[in-house]
């Protein structure tokens, strides 16, 4: 009783304080024979900013905006080479009104798309 008290109390200030919520575990589809040390946001950016520099790939540019803290860029092609390529194919109009008329609840995330 005293923890649903304080918690009732700390949500009341903070609602999101102790949202249960659940885990997901996702999972990315490699190709064969492909490795999590080939993966190149998993390097430590002090790392790469090293491995860049041997390569000559690290460019010092002069933003906009100052922020004062170098910024790594990653560039996603050895990631996406990597990966499985997917086909979602948009359905047309006449599948998209044949699911809905068969439809019996409706959220609203199937009125804003």
């Amino acid at each position: 009783s005293l923890k649903n008290n304080i918690i009732n109390k700390l949500c009341s200030d903070l609602p999101d304080a102790f949202w249960h919520r659940k885990r997901h575990m996702m999972s990315l589809p490699y190709e064969k024979d492909f490795t999590e040390q080939n993966i190149p946001t998993k390097a430590i950016p002090i790392q790469m900013i090293y491995e860049l520099m041997e390569h000559s790939f690290y460019v010092n540019k002069n933003s906009e905006i100052e922020r004062g803290t170098p910024r790594l860029v990653i560039n996603y092609k050895l990631l996406n080479a990597a990966l499985q390529w997917i086909r979602h194919p948009i359905p047309n109009k006449k599948d998209l009104l044949k699911r809905l008329s068969e439809a019996k609840l409706f959220s609203k995330f199937d009125l804003k798309s």
